[in-house]
């Protein structure tokens, strides 16, 4: 039995970070955008004040580190962890992509013998998750699996743990400072980045320079460092946040309402409320965790569906456009219940044995945990 102090809903959050990505994607990247009613797509705009990916890697920063720090000088056994957590499922997620790509035709046999088959496979099986050729342009919505370039990001992060964690082992003043100029230089990345693959032009139009910069570590890593430092701080914070996550989430949309009926989206007006709009998310985030901390446990029976919905999702959409199944606002329904159909597969087949061999390498691990 799980004792009460390891009891949080982090399973329960991801999921749900989760289905918001799968709603994102199911309406926004298909023309069902399109067949929103007036109201719908205020309710759509609200939605998307709710992301998913900012959450994930919050829950990151706090868990991950926390992990690693349990016992810093096991960076074999950290590394080896974090592979079971993110290879054994991607891999068998990409026999899927593979399977549906051949089923519809994609997959010829010139193709499959070429030098960019090689290279996107290579990719999809190491880091480079984001890259997508130009022959899957007409599969679906004209990515494989779009949804993966977020791997590559959280890959970056496992890497990044470590050195920071080295860098920073003092917690001293120059650590501080450090800290302090990661997470500016971070954030003012993302403000260029996110202007200039999601500003006036689209991502389509964006240089290929921004679009390369935007999956790598640099402007989503502050707030990775969110979820880190609230960790670090997280016995001074805790009574802040443990029960109080209504209180941290009316703040956090209160701001984000006055960012967008007040203030003209991508200004620099906007960006400068956007950081201490994502600083509440953040702490939200966290306080659900602690926050009716058996309701995960109920509702979840101790399954993390979070990460196979993510990856199965962008396939089932894909799938369902190439079948002419995705023509109303009725069919996102069932994209939701084949994606977490296929979770449910995922966690009990591959990702549950998977952890379970945590201990399965030479030395010992000690302060081993699943919730990260």
């Amino acid at each position: 039995m799980t004792s009460p102090e390891r009891q949080n809903n982090f399973d329960l959050i991801r999921l749900l970070a989760a289905a918001q990505v799968v709603l994102a994607h199911a309406i926004g990247h298909t023309p069902l955008v399109h067949q929103l009613p007036p109201w719908g797509k205020q309710v759509f705009e609200a939605l998307l004040m709710l992301p998913g990916v900012p959450v994930f890697f919050v829950i990151s920063g706090f868990l991950i580190t926390r992990s690693f720090e349990r016992d810093p000088a096991d960076l074999k056994g950290y590394f080896w962890r974090r592979s079971l957590r993110i290879f054994p499922a991607l891999w068998v997620c990409l026999l899927m992509t593979l399977a549906a790509l051949a089923a519809f035709g994609f997959l010829t046999r010139d193709y499959v013998l070429s030098k960019g088959f090689a290279a996107w496979l290579a990719g999809q099986v190491s880091f480079f998750q984001f890259y997508n050729p130009e022959q899957f342009r007409d599969f679906g919505i004209g990515v494989a699996n779009g949804a993966l370039w977020t791997i590559t990001v959280e890959l970056q992060f496992y890497a990044f743990v470590p050195l920071f964690h080295w860098l920073t082992r003092s917690r001293g003043a120059v650590s501080s400072a450090l800290f302090t100029v990661l997470f500016a230089v971070s954030f003012g990345a993302y403000c260029v980045m996110d202007h200039q693959v999601n500003g006036p032009g689209g991502y389509s139009g964006a240089p290929l320079v921004y679009k390369l910069m935007f999956v790598s570590l640099l402007p989503h890593l502050w707030m990775f460092l969110l979820g880190v430092l609230i960790h670090r701080h997280f016995a001074a914070l805790r009574g802040m946040l443990e029960g109080r996550f209504f209180i941290w989430f009316g703040a956090y949309v209160l701001v984000m309402a006055g960012l967008h009926w007040l203030v003209e989206l991508r200004s620099i007006v906007y960006y400068l409320g956007y950081l201490p709009s994502r600083a509440l998310l953040a702490l939200a985030t966290i306080a659900a965790a602690y926050s009716m901390r058996q309701l995960s446990g109920k509702l979840l029976r101790g399954m993390d569906l979070s990460y196979g919905t993510y990856l199965y999702h962008s396939v089932v959409i894909n799938i369902f456009v190439e079948l002419g199944w995705l023509g109303s606002l009725g069919s996102v329904l069932p994209v939701f219940g084949v994606s977490i159909f296929a979770a449910l597969l995922s966690w009990n087949l591959i990702e549950k044995p998977a952890l379970g061999l945590k201990m399965a390498r030479p030395g010992k691990l000690r302060g081993v945990t699943r919730e990260a």
